[in-house]
């Protein structure tokens, strides 16, 4: 069963900002918070329930971008046909977030302030150049979200401060997103491995790439040793192929009882070719919402390497 703890539900975002700074531990959804604090993970003595608060409520697609309120559900998300279609990556994350009833109570915000490496909407935020809007007494900051992380489960926010928004620049019709998570089963784990890629394409040269990796180090982070193999050259299977060997010597995966170290660093490898392929075919895609059956191309685990259907 649940501590005793105090509760509190502020009515303006000074008010939990205050009660924050005295040390009240933030919740939304609650999905990771009750839940380790039922296992004794997480003692917190004061609760500060953030689901009344208008600063972080809502979600709207503007011509420059999803504004989303911290407090959007991965549920949201997955059924919003504009992210689908635009945020295709940010799509397939929040869609893998635990269960449905997950989803529908667990939180953008929560996901991103829980810290996890291997949070599945993070890595898709990465990719499309989200922002971190926090709101505290002395205003309004944004930081980009790569900037946000700071260290294991450490975040560029003080004390009085909250994640308040998530801001996502509205790609161009070149562009194109995937986001892939390995998992030993496909029933609510956590991803041994997670990439995140973004490419826009014109006359088939690689344009504005970006790739991340989540269970690749301490927090979510961008590959640029692959963004800076890609950027600027033609699409080829031999440059995907260079692109996953400079991600695999770039991430610091660490062996735990779920996964050795040795063998997170060849899922980087094979997941970004993947991931690749898929994020190069939605940029050349008119209805980039549609599935794409996964398979195995040059250069990863499987027999015959090219025309094996994997999905």
């Amino acid at each position: 069963m649940l501590p005793r703890f105090e509760y509190y539900a502020p009515a303006d975002i000074l008010e939990a900002c205050r009660l924050k700074a005295a040390g009240a531990k933030p919740v939304a959804g609650g999905t990771d918070v009750y839940v380790n604090m039922h296992g004794g993970k997480e003692k917190a003595a004061e609760v500060l329930d953030l689901k009344g608060l208008k600063e972080l409520q809502g979600q709207r697609l503007t011509p420059e971008g999803l504004d989303l309120g911290a407090l959007t559900t991965h549920r949201h998300i997955e059924e919003w046909e504009a992210v689908r279609g635009r945020y295709y990556a940010l799509y397939q994350g929040c869609s893998q977030v635990g269960s449905v009833q997950i989803r529908y109570r667990g939180t953008l915000g929560g996901n991103i302030m829980n810290g996890a490496p291997s949070a599945d909407s993070v890595g898709p935020l990465l990719v499309h150049g989200a922002e971190a809007v926090v709101l505290g007494p002395a205003g309004e900051r944004r930081i980009p979200l790569e900037k946000f992380y700071v260290g294991f489960k450490k975040f560029d926010l003080l004390p009085e401060e909250l994640l308040a928004r998530i801001f996502v620049p509205l790609p161009p019709d070149n562009a194109g997103s995937a986001y892939y998570k390995y998992t030993r089963r496909n029933a609510m784990d956590l991803a041994l491995m997670g990439v995140s890629a973004y490419v826009e394409v014109r006359e088939g040269v690689l344009e504005n790439v970006r790739v991340a990796l989540t269970t690749a180090g301490p927090t979510p982070v961008r590959s640029h040793a692959a963004e800076a193999v890609l950027e600027g050259n033609p699409v080829s299977d031999d440059l995907i192929v260079r692109a996953a060997e400079a991600a695999a010597a770039e991430g610091k995966p660490r062996s735990s009882w779920r996964s050795s170290a040795e063998f997170r660093t060849r899922l980087i490898h094979d997941v970004t070719i993947q991931v690749l392929h898929e994020a190069v075919r939605r940029a050349e895609m008119e209805r980039k919402a549609e599935a794409i059956l996964r398979k195995l191309y040059p250069g990863q685990i499987g027999k015959g390497g090219g025309d094996d259907e994997n999905s």
